[in-house]
């Protein structure tokens, strides 16, 4: 095996431990997007997401402060889906690679 398969290797099997890291924070973050509704000049926070075919609703209650958290969170789950979307195009060239390395 050349210095250069070697090497592409290596950095795969690197890249596939942290998509399996990436995977796992994604398990326990949260999924949708939160929806506003306003009723009589009050807001109403839900988190909205799909649970198997059917759009599911979840209330939050008024509180800001719970709202910004769950979107911080949300965003970081956006975040985690880019880098693992990153990681598998990455991971298929290597594989691609290393298949013509044989």
């Amino acid at each position: 095996m050349s210095y250069l398969a070697a090497t592409v290797s290596r950095e795969a099997k690197n890249m596939a431990a942290l998509r399996d890291v990436y995977e796992k924070q994604l398990a326990e973050l949260p999924k949708g997007s939160i929806q506003i509704k306003e009723r009589k000049d009050k807001k109403y926070y839900y988190l909205s997401y799909r649970n198997g075919g059917r759009v599911a609703s979840e209330y939050l209650g008024n509180d800001e402060s719970v709202v910004a958290e769950l979107k911080e969170r949300l965003e970081r789950r956006k975040g985690i889906e880019n880098l693992l979307k990153n990681i598998n195009k990455e991971l298929a060239s290597m594989n691609k690679i290393l298949e013509a390395a044989k």
